[in-house]
This record gives C-alpha cells, structure tokens and sequence, in this order.
C-alpha cells in the first residue's frame, strides 16, 4: 500500500503541476484582483523553479559529501550500486543498454570496479513502475556488464525491489549469504544518500557511503547560470522536493 500511494502522490509533488494548478486557478476565477494575483504569484513560481543559480544552492545544502575515489586505499568486496539509472522506454531497447539522465550512478559504479576499488558489484533494483511492467533493472544492468567482460562471479543481482527501503532489505539478505563480514561501499545519487544510508544502517548494514551524480555545479558568472530561466531546472526540483518527503515518510515508517 505504502508503494502504490507513493507512486499516486507523486503528481501533486511535482512544481510544474503546481505552476499550472495556480494558472488554471487564474482563468476559472471571476474575481479580477484574485485573478491579478494568482497570475504574480504564477510568474514568481516559474523565475523560482527555473533558476540555475537557486535550484543550485538547494542542492549544495542537501547532496551528501563523501569520500572520493582517490581516498580508497584497500579494494571493498562488495560496492552496492542503487537503481535508477536507465530507461528501458527508450527505443531500440533489445540491442542496447539505455541510461537515464541518472546515468552517472551506473558508470561511476562501473569505474570504480574497472580500477579496482570494488571487488563485486551488488545490483539492487527492480521496477519502479505501479504497473510493474517493466523489466528489472538490475537483470538488465548485470546483463550489460557482462557485454562489457565483467564475469559473473563479480556480480550480485537483487532484482525485486521497488524502492529504497527495499533496495536495502533485500540487499542485506545477499549480503549476509557471502562469505565473511564483506566490507561495502554505498553508491547512489548524492541527494539521494541520507535516505539510502538511514534504510540500510535500519537494515543492519555498515557501509561506507560514496555519493555520484552531484547535481550541484560550481557557480558561475554567466547570466544564465543566475538570470536567465532554465526549464531544467523543474525536472530537479521535482527530484529533490520527492526526495524531502520520501525521507519524511521514511522516517515517519522509522526506515531511516
């Protein structure tokens, strides 16, 4: 139940929605002062949730820092890499692994096992669709790594979850089925990591974050990074406003 009202709730979080609400708000009104203000307010929510130089400042107070991959000195067994990463909408599909624009997840993750810094990787992540009618991602992405020479002794699949508590509670059963106490390296979206490192220490595994795909940027003097709109910048937005809930209702359920 939790799944499903998350995936409904999802269109009233989005900012262009509530931009559009507040214009069809604006035309169905027959109060012109209320119509007057209803259009300001609009204009004023479209300069905020399209510029750069704001959506940036979020992002900086809100992505997590953590080490880098030139602070690894000793290889982890295990290098957890969270999904979310691909579009299997994208076509042509059955001949080609298609990223997302959260692409950098995946080939961050595949880097630091091309230079040694993890020994496996663990693919979590099923399908995040309500209709569950996509392929898993994990299934898909383990695939690939193996087109590219990864053997299959250094993959782990965990191809049934549908979301970050999920990623972690199935995770943590594969990771108690390896040999030893294997040393784990978290890998996610940096605005993505407070929530996903809170469901795994709940899950009762220790591992050491490593946040990818930063979306804060260096600032720059260019007008557009401070002045002029970029439509972009709603799409992250709308990423990291359902991030902030998702942490509420997680730490609400007490997942984090």
């Amino acid at each position: 139940m939790f799944f499903i009202f998350s995936k409904i709730l999802y269109v009233f979080i989005q900012p262009i929605n509530w931009l559009l609400f507040v214009l069809l708000w604006a035309s169905l009104t027959k109060k012109p002062l209320r119509r007057k203000r209803l259009l300001w307010t609009a204009v004023i929510m479209l300069l905020f949730f399209s510029n750069r130089m704001i959506l940036n400042s979020a992002m900086g107070w809100w992505e997590v820092e953590t080490i880098t991959a030139d602070q690894i000195s000793e290889p982890y067994d295990i290098g957890i890499l969270l999904g979310g990463y691909s579009n299997s909408r994208i076509l042509p599909s059955h001949d080609r692994f298609n990223l997302s624009t959260r692409g950098n997840r995946f080939m961050n993750a595949y880097e630091l096992y091309q230079t040694g810094k993890v020994k496996k990787l663990l693919l979590t992540g099923g399908t995040g669709s309500l209709l569950q009618d996509r392929p898993s991602e994990a299934i898909l992405a383990a695939e690939f790594l193996k087109r590219m020479g990864v053997p299959d002794s250094a993959i782990i699949i965990e191809g049934k979850s549908r979301n970050t508590w999920e990623n972690a509670t199935f995770s943590t059963e594969l990771i108690r089925q390896q040999p030893g106490n294997p040393s784990c390296l978290l890998m996610t979206s940096a605005y993505h990591m407070r929530r996903s490192m809170g469901c795994f220490q709940n899950a009762g595994v220790q591992c050491v974050p490593f946040s990818v795909d930063f979306i804060y940027q260096q600032p720059e003097l260019n007008p557009k990074f401070w002045l002029i709109p970029d439509p972009i910048c709603f799409y992250y937005w709308e990423a990291l406003v359902k991030e902030w809930l998702g942490y509420l209702a997680y730490w609400v359920k007490g997942y984090v």
